[in-house]
């Protein structure tokens, strides 16, 4: 049994405010040419295919289209289940007629069971969207259920007793596993709680297909993998390599798995550096389209930066300077503000925003306008 996994296509997302829905129906275009090349006998998608409950109408009908080309054209079964940024209602629509044409969709809280074959027998494919706890607990009237690990055997259970074969069995899930590796363009799962489920409750699944962290990763020895996002969907994902995962399983429910890199057309980058030499261009090798973070290394604020900057590199999204990030660090060890004079905070302001002291004449100059204050902090009235 051949399928290529893939998850978190977030259709909708804006960066920076603005819209990625093009450079998605790109990368999509190169999936199902991917498809097409290998002519998997199924397409896992592990949730959270939109990036809000009610998407816009563009990201709809870019799933719309990918969805058609894959079950109609290439005539591969789609397996694809609810994550915690889609409204499963919306996304569920249809799927009795859908399921009739290869399409199938869960997004309720019993895990559904799909059934497929291949030349050495059948395979049961478990699609386990994401569900909250409460709404664990309510579906199946247990009291017990009050956190994901329970809720997640709650379903594990509700699954054997509903038809799963003891055979070759993959899962399709939502979910954080202990351990796992996380970005900071993923939504919690839970508050006031890590929402994580451990790896057992997956115990007697040949493969799961996860969906929610945005980094591919990879646990026991590639059996329980996450394929990661579609696109990096924040700057803390600029070292990330995006793509699919191509699974075979053999007879015996032995495990070959390869990852198909899928990069955008334009990457996501942060760049360090002086305003001068940055100024220069991008290095050899480089889009100067690239959607951009820059670090600069100038000991004081740059005039205009992100005006400038934008003449050659378009899609500068945000600017950061590296002394502000240090001093930042160090915030913790301040005194309290409030013990200090007015000079003092001044020269502390000073201090954090130049990385530089206030020479003595610089102090003889501004000191007839800083008022002095009280051990209180409070300024004395003239």
């Amino acid at each position: 049994m051949r399928f290529i996994h893939t998850s978190d296509w977030h259709l909708g997302r804006l960066f920076f405010g603005e819209s990625l829905t093009g450079e998605q129906a790109a990368l999509l275009q190169e999936f199902v040419a991917l498809v097409k090349d290998q002519k998997p006998d199924a397409v896992l998608i592990a949730g959270d295919v939109y990036d809000r409950g009610v998407p816009p109408a563009e990201a709809v009908s870019l799933l719309d289209e990918v969805l058609g080309r894959l079950a109609l054209d290439c005539r591969v079964p789609v397996l694809m289940i609810a994550g915690n940024h889609d409204s499963g209602a919306r996304l569920s629509f249809g799927q009795r007629f859908f399921g009739q044409n290869g399409l199938h969709v869960c997004s309720a809280v019993a895990p559904a069971i799909v059934g497929l074959a291949d030349r050495w027998g059948p395979v049961d494919f478990v699609l386990v969207p994401f569900a909250e706890t409460a709404a664990v607990r309510m579906e199946f009237g247990e009291a017990t259920v009050s956190e994901p690990e329970s809720a997640m055997q709650q379903r594990m259970m509700s699954m054997r007793q509903h038809g799963a074969q003891l055979g070759r069995r993959v899962a399709i899930a939502h979910a954080f596993l202990t351990g796992g590796q996380t970005s900071e363009s993923e939504r919690p799962l839970s508050v006031g709680g890590t929402g994580a489920v451990s790896a057992a409750a997956f115990a007697e699944f040949q493969y799961v297909a996860m969906g929610h962290l945005h980094r591919p990763q990879q646990m026991d020895a590639g059996r329980l993998s996450y394929s990661g996002s579609l696109m990096k969907y924040s700057f803390e994902e600029a070292d990330h390599k995006k793509g699919v995962y191509l699974v075979e399983l053999d007879q015996a429910g032995a495990l070959r798995q390869e990852f198909i890199p899928l990069p955008a057309g334009r990457d996501v980058r942060v760049v360090s550096g002086l305003f001068s030499d940055i100024m220069q261009g991008p290095a050899a090798g480089e889009r100067a389209d690239d959607y951009l973070s820059f670090l600069l290394l100038d000991e004081a604020p740059v005039i205009q930066a992100v005006h400038r900057l934008r003449t050659i590199y378009p899609k500068t999204m945000e600017i950061n300077y590296r002394y502000q990030q240090a001093t930042l660090s160090l915030a913790g060890q301040r005194p309290d503000h409030r013990a200090l004079s007015s000079m003092d905070l001044f020269e502390s302001f000073v201090d954090w925003s130049t990385q530089k002291p206030l020479t003595e004449l610089q102090r003889k100059t501004m000191a007839p306008f800083l008022a002095p204050t009280d051990a209180a902090g409070e300024g004395r009235q003239g």
